[in-house]
Order: C-alpha cells, then structure tokens, then sequence
C-alpha cells in the first residue's frame, strides 16, 4: 500500500473519533465562548475536478477539525473571525478566511511533485525527498492519450532523459530500449523490466490506461538490489490499484486514422524511359505506394471500474483495439483483461494483494523489408496486375524475370496470423507484526505462448517457380517463468529526527521454454491453407520439415536486503546488498555479490541557507553501485547436446548427437560499476525544479568470444571474461510552472542528455568486432577494437572525383588515390578510415502543456543534435546504374556527377540533427453532471503523432537506430529505415461515471 492510500486509509479510520473530539471541544468552547460561532461548508477537489475523500479541515490554532466525505463535501463551526486549513497527502495545504463567507469550494493542487511524490525503489517505496539516486518517475495519468503504436514504448518517447528507445510507426514494430548507453558486447543490453514487482516482465503486455506509475532506476545505486539483471538499468511500472470509495468507471473510445507524411523520392515511369534505364511495358505502377493503404482506420476502447470498502477494493479492466497499418499485410488486433484486488484481513493486520491479467493479439505480417526493398527497385512501366487477366496479379508473366518478383503480389497471394498470448499472475500476502513492521511473501507467473501459420497459395509466385500446389508453415513457442519472493520491512521515525527503514528478504526466478515447427507443400486443395498438414506431397518425398527445441532451465537464487537513515530529512543514506547464484554459470564462479552505497545532503536545510529565500529545495546526491549481467545464451558452462551429423554404424547411417559449443566452466558475471552524482533543486517557490546528473560505469569482465584451439577443442571460438567497456555522461531536466492564473496555465518540461561508449579492449590487442555485412559483397562499415568509440564508421574517405566520375579516396597515408586504377585496387580495408559519428552530441526533448478553462493543449518535441547517418538506401539506390532497377531522383541530380559502382564511403554519411513534433493533443473537459446524473465527466480529445520532422538529412529518416553496438545506419533491408513515415490522428472521448 502506497503512503497516500495509507493515510487516506487511517483518515477515514478515525472519522467518528474526530467528529467526537469536535463536539467535545465545542462544549467546551460553548461554555467560555467569547465570539459567535457560524456554520461553514463546501468541497474539496482537485485539479481535474474529482473529489477528494479525507481531505482534512481544520480551524487555526485549534484541535477542531472534520474530514471530507466520499463525495469532498464537509461542514463544520468556526469562529466567525477565523481561519480554516484544507490539506491532504500529496497536495497544497491551503488558509481561508471566514469573514462574510459561508460556503467554500477548494481545489486543492498537487504539492511541489518533487518533494512529496512517492517513486518505488526495489523492494518497496520512499518519498522523492529522501531519495539517494536517480531515478525518474513518470505517472501514468501525464502519459499522452491517443497516440496509438505498439506498445506504450510510444507515449514513453522523449520522457526519461538517457533513455533511447527504436521502433518504426508499425502495429507490430518491436521496441529496443537501451539505458545509458550500450551496456555490454555479447550479454543483454536493455534495461530489466519490472511489472508490479515481479522482474522479467513484458512491456508489450501492459495497456497504458493500466499504468499507475512508471519508475526507471538509472545507476547502479538504485539497481544494485536487483543483482544480475540490473546491468543496463531497471523500468519499475506500477499497474493501478483500486481506493476506497464508490465505483469510479472510465470508458474510453478512440478512433484513428492514418496516413503517409513523407514519400521516397523515386524516378517516375516517364523519367525512367527518359534516362534509358529499363524497357517500357506501357505501365506507370508507384510500387512504393502500391504497398500502403489509404487512410487506414483502426479503434481502440478501454472500460475500466474501480472502487471498494475498507475490507476490499478492486480494479478492473477491459480493452479491445483494430489496429491497421499504413503498410497492406501489416495490422494486429488485440484483446486484454485485468483484476486487481485487495483484501484487508484481521482489523488492517493481513492485506491479501492479487493480480492477474490476461492478453491475446492476433498479428498479420505478411509484409517484410524485401518487400520494401523490391518496391523501390521495380521498373515503373511493369503493370501491378496481369494485362490477360486483370482480376489476378502480375505474378511472373509481363516485366518479371530472374530475381525480381512482384511485393504486392506476394502480401496478397499468402496468409499469415501470428498469435501472441500472455498470462500474468501475482499474489502477495502481506502480514503487518507490529507498527512499522511487516513481513509479505509473493508468488507470481508470467506465461507467454506464440503460435503462428503461414501459407502461399498456388498463385504464389514461390510455388510457381518451385513447380509446388502451396506450401504451409506452422510454428509455436512457449516460455513460462516463476518467481517466489519473500522479505520483511521495517520503518519507523525516532523523535521526528532520525528516520530508519529497511528491506531483508529472499528471491526465487525460475524459466522454461520450449518450441517447435513443421512445413510441408505440394497439397492437392488449395482452400484448405495450413490445415492439413499431412495432405502435403513433400511429405512422401521427403522434403517437409520438422524441428522441436527445449531450453535449458534457469534457475536464480538471491538474498537481499537495504537499508535507509535520514536525519531531519538533512542527511540521508542508503545501503543496499545482493548475493545471487545462477544456474547459468559453473560451479566455479556460479555466486555474485552485488552491492550499493548511497547518501543525500539536504543543502537547503542548512543554517546558512535560510536567508537564500528563493531556493525551496536542494539536494545533492552521490551513489556507487556494483551490478552484474547474466544474460547471455545458455549452454556456455554447462554441456548442451544437439543432433549434428549421421555416422556409419554397422552398414547403416545412425544420427549422432554431440556438443552445441565449447564449454568454460570459469566463466563468470559481467560486473559493471557506477559512480552517479546528482542535484536536485526547487525555485522561485517552486515554480522551477529539476535535476542534473552526472555518470561513469565500467563493465568489467565482459563476455567475449575468442579463438579457441582444435583440439582440444570441438568448436573454433569459446566464451570468455576478458573485455572492459566505459559509459561516461550527464542528464538534467528542468521543469516550470511558467504562468499560474485563475484560468490559464502553462507548465514546461525540458530533458537533455549525452553520453559517450567505448570499448576499453576486447583481451586480446588484435581482437575486433565486425557490424553487420552489407548487400552484395560490399563489405562492413563498422569495426570496434580497443579503446574504439561506440559510433564510429569504418568508411573510405571520399577525397572527391576525377574527371570522368571516377571516385577518389585519401589511402592510409592520407594521400588522394583513385579508387581504382586499372588493375590496381585501392578498395582495401587498410585504406579505411575511422570517421563520424553516430551517436547524437546532445539529445533534447520539450513538453509544453497549457490549459485554460476547460481546454487543454500539449505539444511535445524532441531533437537529436550533431550526429551522423550512414545512408545505405542512397548508396544501394542513389546512383546511376547500368542495370534496369529503378532509383532515386537524386541520382540525377545531387549525384548525377558520378559514374562509378557504389563504394561504402563516407560520401553516403551526413548530418543526421533533426527536430521533430512528436505529439499535440488537445481536449476539452465538460462536467457531465450537470445534465447527468450519473456521468461525473467527459473528455474530448484530439492528438496527432509524428506530425512532422525538420532536417536537413539527405536520406529518408534521420531518426535511426542509435542503439546496440553498431548505431547509424538507415539499412535498406530493414522494416526499422524503410517503413513509411505517417502522421497519426486520434480523435477520442472519456466518460467518466
């Protein structure tokens, strides 16, 4: 239970032992009274016009006082000439005077958000104020509506400073995370992901009307407590919990459409005959836009009810949504239920917590980055369908030969669902000894399954070209993890001075996995797709295919504990220890100690800063931490089998199982230490506040591979502990109450970042890491060896072109040299150059949110500054070629110069710095209940997403992925770079009863 539902609780406890009090001291002030008594009353609400039970009322300078009933009203006598204080947990306590007046309606505002808000740390919650390391909280309720996406990763953009998230405007888009900054070479990178206390859970799980509260702990101070899996940082999310008081129901209705906000720019069907690429079939066929729909429409509703007594209280929701892609083949449907109970016990002494949510989405993903590719490469004269038969697609007949193949066909001529389904589970029991004492236990299960069909139909061009009636796939997955937990809380507050709590437990992690697949072709009937498997030809003659895989069980065993002192709120510590096995590691080195150190000194609270009347707050933290990684493949320390050849025995071929890999039962934690100073402040009676952190971690013992002799060895690489790796950076944020006024307001929120990554050596001094190959044999463009700069290219160096268009490059010796010169060939990777880069110098974001009246207004923006971006669409499809593949238009101009074969030069890096509109929203908020009784509140609103980007970037999309090891480039066999850019519109309603 949160401190403000705690006090909430005890304040409506104690109604009747007030209410006694009040009419005690009224007798007794009615004996001796020496001014006249009048009766006052009225309500008490906050901002958003809800009412607020508990609210405390009390007379100045007397022990007379009443609290707020369920609906905010009170009523008291007071003395016609005195003061009265309305206050309550979490908000502004605010002073009227009687005088003349006799009813009151008060709306509270919520209190300096920096100083009273409670964030949850591992292991339970503290005060804002009195914590020691960075962390940032979001609640859910100032997450934007309406702004659709895949997961609430986009209503996340932009919100933590530090934190970088990837994705691309696709209902299916999978978000990467990454954390300050990449946090190892081979062992997991993004951040551990806590759902309502239980790790390992699944953002795309969660809905965000769902969201109480999204905390990310940022340095190893406020991870450490999470051991092995806390490396890269952690994302606390908090789902709601229903209050005491009557039924509160929201629905909420929201319907969308969208559409394409920037095109590629390709050569028409007349500019391609003009320039002789290609022959011309009579056509003209926008392939590129062939492959998107119009104004795809898609909808979302949530119903969620909440309320309870002071033995129970429930939360529940439900959601539906139809999302549509901008992209035909591309759309998922999705269906969510969640339960949320509370059960108090014994007179408040038991407190049984369960929560349980179930969630299914049904995926359609026909469409890929080939098909993108295709589309841009395709003559623009080849017709979309067959000239013969116009009902069908032009599959293999007029313009298509060799390699190329319709992509619109071969979305429309195949069928696809994906089906992802999860089950989340938790139960607490939670035991309240003595005041400020408690023990609890937890057991939880977080299951997911995937399960998935594929089928092209004879049409198809891949059973044409394969002599085949169909072919069908069918695969299926499934992962279920555990976890047990217990541990003991105490606080408790000695004389309003020293303030101690602290945290001991023990946890259990356990998961499991398992999954198989099956293909088969060649079936008589084509109607029936992928249900009957059996029916398949391929079968008999031996080409069908069946596969099936366990995972190895992990296991996780830990032991923990923390420790808070605080001293007049002036001086705070924090210690925190965790020891942990996992099975993933050998006997040798299976156990890890993760520990962290923390303090806070309250500068504001010295003597000598009490004259300094514009500054509220300041605070200046230090922390250390040391957290470890285990998240890596299994079967590194301990043998794993799997079948890998057939071997003669006795006249017939028997299959023969053998290792998977090396084994090294040294192997141990990665183990990464953080050093994090922060201040944070309040001004101008807080009108402005923020923070400012800065922060260096080393990874020590990363997980690398090496060369391995054979024999002894099996394999010619094995794992091992032998590289360094250093982040190094700085956040702040600064926030404002820009203007107050009686109707407008205008609050501000501005985040800034930067951060720097280099691998310190990977053990061996000739030791490397190659990026990704690119296309047809041109080689790599990344290269990372000791003491390299995450961000780097490793590029040619353009030096220009001769005068016949033939590229130019400086040689390791910075000397001009042709690229090529006859039967010499410079294109060697001893003449690369380490160049650019692609990790942005500062990255901003600026949320802006006004309201006046009933009217709200958000924009919010964000920018990338001084980074670079490796083009690989304008290397692959911005040049002259002497093939019939369509192009871009900037072949023709910007680089109608040239008349070479593309080389990876640093001709194709530019500046990436853009500024971009993620978001604006606005509502308009009606009080329902003045013409129904039964609906409190309605809300309209309308948001757009993504409505516009300002660059100078000669490519399509500056805003690639920064994340991982090799960050910067805009791939052209990536969903991720080549999905269309859209702007996203929402138009949605509230009710709220």
């Amino acid at each position: 239970m949160d401190k403000k539902t705690m006090a909430k609780y005890k304040t409506i406890q104690t109604v009747s032992l007030h209410k006694i009090i009040c009419i005690v001291w009224l007798c007794l002030l009615s004996i001796s009274a020496f001014a006249d008594r009048v009766k006052i009353s009225g309500t008490v609400t906050d901002e958003k016009g809800e009412p607020i039970m508990g609210a405390s009322v009390v007379e100045m300078g007397t022990t007379n006082g009443v609290t707020t009933n369920v609906d905010g009203l009170f009523s008291m006598e007071i003395d016609d000439k005195g003061k009265f204080q309305v206050s309550y947990v979490g908000f502004a306590s605010q002073t009227f005077k009687v005088e003349k007046k006799r009813s009151f309606k008060v709306i509270l505002v919520e209190d300096a958000k920096m100083l009273k808000d409670v964030v949850v740390v591992g292991y339970g919650t503290m005060e804002k104020k009195r914590v020691t390391s960075s962390i940032t909280s979001i609640k859910g309720d100032n997450l934007i509506s309406g702004l659709g996406g895949s997961t609430i990763a986009t209503a996340l953009q932009g919100k933590v400073s530090g934190l970088t998230i990837s994705g691309s405007a696709s209902p299916n888009a999978s978000n990467g995370y990454q954390l300050r900054g990449v946090a190892s070479v081979n062992a997991g990178k993004g951040p551990l992901v806590i759902i309502d206390g239980i790790p390992g859970g699944d953002l795309r799980a969660i809905n965000q009307e769902d969201v109480e509260s999204i905390d990310v702990l940022k340095d190893a101070s406020a991870g450490a407590i999470y051991g092995t899996r806390a490396a890269a940082g952690v994302i606390l999310v908090t789902t709601k919990q229903a209050q005491e008081g009557k039924v509160k129901v929201t629905y909420n209705s929201e319907l969308s459409v969208e559409g394409v906000r920037k095109h590629l720019d390709m050569l028409s069907s007349k500019e391609y005959i003009e320039y002789g690429l290609g022959q011309d079939y009579g056509y003209d066929t926008d392939w590129y836009k062939s492959l998107t729909r119009d104004t795809p429409f898609s909808q979302r509703h949530t119903l969620t009810a909440s309320g309870g007594n002071k033995a129970l209280q429930l939360y529940s929701s439900l959601m539906y949504q139809d999302m549509k892609g901008i992209v035909i083949g591309d759309g998922r449907t999705d269906y969510s239920a969640r339960l949320n109970g509370r059960y108090r016990l014994f007179d408040g002494k038991a407190e049984l917590t369960m929560k349980l949510q179930v969630r299914q989405t049904d995926r359609d993903r026909r469409n890929s980055s080939n098909s993108f590719q295709e589309a841009l490469m395709l003559n623009p004269t080849i017709p979309l369908m067959d000239p013969n038969r116009p009902t069908k697609y032009n599959v293999n007949t007029l313009g298509f030969s060799g390699t190329t193949w319709n992509p619109v066909a071969d979305i429309e001529l195949q069928d696809y669902k994906g089906t992802d389904k999860w089950l989340l589970g938790d139960a607490t029991l939670k035991i309240n000894l003595l005041e400020g004492l408690s023990v609890q236990g937890t057991m939880a299960i977080d299951q997911r399954e995937y399960q998935s069909y594929n089928y092209y139909s004879q049409d198809h061009l891949w059973s044409i070209t394969s002599n085949k009636r169909g072919k069908a796939d069918h695969s299926f997955s499934k992962t279920w993890n555990k976890t047990f937990e217990s541990y003991a809380s105490y606080i408790h507050e000695f004389n309003n001075t020293h303030r101690v709590d602290g945290v001991l437990g023990w946890s259990f992690y356990e998961t499991n996995g398992e999954s198989f697949s099956m293909s088969n072709a060649n079936f008589t009937v084509d109607g029936i797709g992928p249900w009957d498997m059996s029916a398949g030809t391929d079968l008999s003659d031996g080409y069908a295919s069946m596969g099936s895989h366990k995972q190895p069980r992990e296991r996780l065993l830990s032991f923990f504990g923390r420790a808070n002192y605080g001293y007049n709120d002036l001086y705070m510590a924090t210690l925190s220890y965790r020891r942990e096995g996992s099975s993933r590691f050998g006997k040798n080195n299976r156990w890890g100690n993760f520990w962290s150190v923390s303090a806070g000194w309250r500068i504001s609270k010295e003597k000598f800063m009490q004259n300094i009347a514009f500054i509220n707050d300041l605070k200046l933290r230090v922390g250390y931490g040391v957290t470890g990684n285990n998240d890596f493949g299994n079967g590194y320390t301990v043998r794993t089998y799997k079948s890998n050849d057939l071997w003669p025995t006795n006249g017939i071929w028997q299959p023969g199982y053998g290792s998977t890999r090396n084994i090294n039962p040294d192997l141990k934690w990665e183990e990464k230490k953080e050093f994090d100073v922060g201040l944070d402040f309040s001004l101008f009676g807080n009108r402005i506040y923020g923070k400012f952190d800065y922060y260096h971690r080393r990874v020590d013992d990363m997980l690398f591979e090496v060369p391995a002799s054979m024999p002894p060895m099996v394999y010619p690489t094995i794992m091992k502990n032998v590289g360094t790796l250093t982040n190094t950076g700085w956040e702040a944020e600064l926030s404002g109450n820009v203007f107050v006024g009686k109707k407008f307001n205008w609050t501000s929120t501005i985040r800034a970042s930067h951060n720097t990554t280099r691998i310190k050596n990977l053990g061996d001094s000739e030791s490397y890491l190659y990026g990704d190959a690119f296309p047809q044999s041109m080689g790599y463009a990344s290269k990372i060896v000791n003491n390299a700069r995450i961000g780097q290219f490793w590029l040619f160096k353009y030096a220009g072109l001769d005068a016949n268009g033939k590229w130019l490059i400086y040689d390791k010796d910075g000397n001009v040299v042709p690229a090529r010169n006859g039967g010499v060939n410079n294109l060697v990777d001893a003449n690369k150059h380490y160049v650019g880069n692609a990790i942005p110098k500062l990255i901003l974001s600026w949320d802006n949110n006004f309201t006046y009246g009933a009217f709200d207004f958000g924009i919010s923006l964000r920018s990338w500054i001084k980074f670079d971006v490796f083009s690989q669409l304008n290397l692959y499809h911005g040049l002259k070629s002497a093939s019939s593949d369509n192009v871009l238009r900037i072949a023709y101009t910007d680089n109608k110069e040239i008349n070479d074969t593309r080389i990876t030069s640093d001709y194709f890096l530019s500046d990436g710095t853009f500024l971009k509109i993620d978001a604006i929203t606005l509502g308009y908020t009606l009080k329902a209940s003045k013409f129904n009784k039964y609906v409190s509140s309605t809300r309209f609103y309308l948001t757009l997403r993504d409505v516009a980007c300002f660059t100078n970037y000669n490519g399509y999309n500056p805003e690639v992925n920064i994340n991982g090891l090799f960050p910067g480039f805009e791939y052209v066999r990536s969903s991720y770079t080549t999905y269309p850019q859209t702007i996203h519109c929402t138009l949605g309603i509230q009710l709220t009863f």
